[in-house]
């Protein structure tokens, strides 16, 4: 699972209860009905044998499936993780999930929205990743009472597009807000002053300018970050350390120390100048 999940909702791939997948091997070996197509006789099907009522990992359910499962087993579920669910293009039967508390979505091709989340009032999780089409603006999020914790991250092998950080304005309970993987249109980051309890923000150490770093590590110094500061080391793949701001460069140490000391140099004077800029 992810980190965003609290330790009692971590799902190990030996505890069956846990995992709603198909198992009649006639269904699975069907093209009309392959394992990305669970429908409602298949989730009456693998229900009976004693599902964990609380937490569940679900693979491979399609749309009529989605409806059936909440509609006769959803009602004690506090954690949900859809797993290779394509054939799912409307996720609004979660509306009636009052209980939930932690959502996870991973790699959904058909469904362009997200639901109405007003009903959700116990979700304080969501984690929305390889979701191409909902990515694109997930401002429903903004009807959830009590979000928290908000993860979504683009694809494996591209970045995914997000109209704006608008999205996430206005997030009365969110303290934890992580996008990786993603492409904004608008990379303005203004909506932080509308996030009264926000503590940690992390992205990619190039989805922002090094400018737009700096001002939000000088008007938000409270913020956490992988990518609020001069470089990272999380986004160190081939190099030992990665420069943030778009199109900075990765550089090897001890080798590129000197010019590592010019990035954080400046990294430091801009955060300066906009403290200045702030208190004048």
């Amino acid at each position: 699972m992810y980190e965003i999940d609290n330790e009692e909702f971590f799902i190990h791939t030996s505890m069956e209860d846990k995992r709603l997948y198909m198992t009649r091997h006639d269904r699975i070996k069907s093209k009309s009905l392959s394992p990305c197509c669970m429908g409602a006789d298949d989730v009456d099907y693998e229900m009976q044998f004693g599902k964990n009522p609380e937490i569940l990992e679900i693979c491979g359910m399609n749309q009529d499936g989605l409806e059936h499962f909440v509609r006769h087993y959803g009602g004690g579920y506090r954690f949900l993780s859809f797993f290779h669910c394509q054939m799912i293009s409307d996720f609004s039967p979660l509306e009636d999930l009052p209980q939930l508390e932690s959502v996870q979505i991973r790699w959904n091709i058909r469904s362009n929205r997200l639901w109405d989340f007003t009903r959700n009032l116990s979700l304080h999780s969501f984690l929305m990743t390889d979701c191409k089409k909902m990515t694109l603006c997930p401002d429903r999020l903004r009807t959830a009472p009590a979000l928290r914790n908000v993860f979504i991250v683009g694809g494996m092998w591209e970045n995914h597009p997000m109209e704006s950080l608008d999205i996430f304005a206005n997030m009365p309970d969110l303290e934890h807000l992580r996008i990786r993987l993603i492409r904004l249109k608008d990379r303005k980051p203004d909506f932080l002053r509308t996030l009264p309890k926000l503590e940690r923000f992390d992205f990619d150490a190039g989805m922002l300018s090094t400018e737009e770093i700096a001002w939000i590590v000088a008007k938000y110094p409270h913020l956490a970050g992988c990518s609020l500061c001069a470089y990272s080391k999380e986004e160190a793949t081939l190099s030992d350390v990665r420069v943030c701001g778009s199109k900075k460069p990765g550089l090897k140490l001890p080798e590129q120390q000197a010019r590592l000391d010019q990035y954080i140099a400046t990294f430091q004077a801009l955060v300066e100048k906009y403290r200045n800029d702030e208190q004048r």
